[in-house]
């Protein structure tokens, strides 16, 4: 008894740190958007990019009457990454916009059509190459995310 295996979320306290890549490259109060955005429009969320860029995640807010592409192109902009025609440059496949359940979001509506259905405030999305994304990349992300919110508990 006693002798529990240990976590992924408690990697910090107990074990290596997470890859620069998985760690945010800012605090959540110091979200990066357009300030120009009216506080009564804006969502906040949060963005990890595509593994092979090693681009830090971020938190930012979004205009949610605008459309869901601006979601790919602030934060493609924001690492210092290049869109060509919804591709990252130099790579064949399409950059797609996923929710931590996997669950891919139309970049051609606005987030308001996703608010309350798959978008929720404060969600973590995810910028991936492709149609889908692996289980065990989810699983990476969402236990970087408990570690970072402090989820980690030691008993």
């Amino acid at each position: 008894k006693g002798h529990g295996r240990r976590m992924a979320c408690c990697a910090g306290c107990l074990g290596p740190s997470l890859p620069p890549h998985y760690t945010y490259s800012n605090s959540a109060r110091n979200a990066r958007g357009d300030a120009r955005i009216s506080p009564g429009k804006r969502i906040y969320l949060s963005v990890f990019f595509p593994d092979s860029e090693r681009a830090r995640p971020a938190h930012f807010f979004f205009d949610r009457t605008k459309a869901t592409s601006r979601v790919v192109e602030d934060a493609v902009a924001y690492a210092g990454l290049q869109l060509d025609r919804g591709r990252l440059v130099g790579s064949p496949e399409k950059l797609n916009l996923f929710t931590l359940e996997g669950e891919v979001l139309r970049t051609d509506l606005p987030l308001d059509a996703h608010l309350g259905a798959t978008l929720h405030p404060s969600d973590v999305l995810l910028l991936e190459k492709g149609n889908r994304v692996s289980e065990d990349r989810l699983d990476a992300i969402k236990a970087a995310v408990e570690q970072q919110n402090g989820s980690c508990v030691v008993m």
